[in-house]
């Protein structure tokens, strides 16, 4: 899932692919490669200068909220445990908090 710019049209390249600077967030749910959803892909983002990067970690029972991409990284990841929520980033442009557990869970 992403949020993206109101405009993201403008941005189009080719066969689903959008310049990143229309990405607002990005959220993965990790799959059997996890390794991919945790690492390899958040690096990516964090390249692309996407602001916001979730992961719902299923595998490490955790959430990883990473934010404010500098020199291809996100600095100081934060990790949210099952009973907590994740308040999204008011760069993105909404106002949401989400239930860990849901994340998680999918429910």
């Amino acid at each position: 899932m992403s949020v993206v710019d109101a405009d993201i049209a403008d941005a189009f390249v080719q066969k689903n692919c959008y310049e990143p600077h229309v990405f607002r967030m990005v959220l993965e749910v990790t799959s059997s490669h996890w390794t991919d959803d945790t690492a390899s892909k958040v690096g990516i983002y964090a390249e692309a200068g996407i602001p916001v990067s979730l992961v719902a970690d299923r595998k490490h029972d955790q959430v990883l909220l990473c934010t404010d991409p500098a020199d291809g990284k996100y600095p100081d990841p934060q990790r949210f445990e099952r009973d907590r929520s994740v308040r999204i980033p008011e760069s993105v442009g909404i106002t949401l908090d989400l239930a860990v557990d849901t994340l998680l869970d999918g429910d």
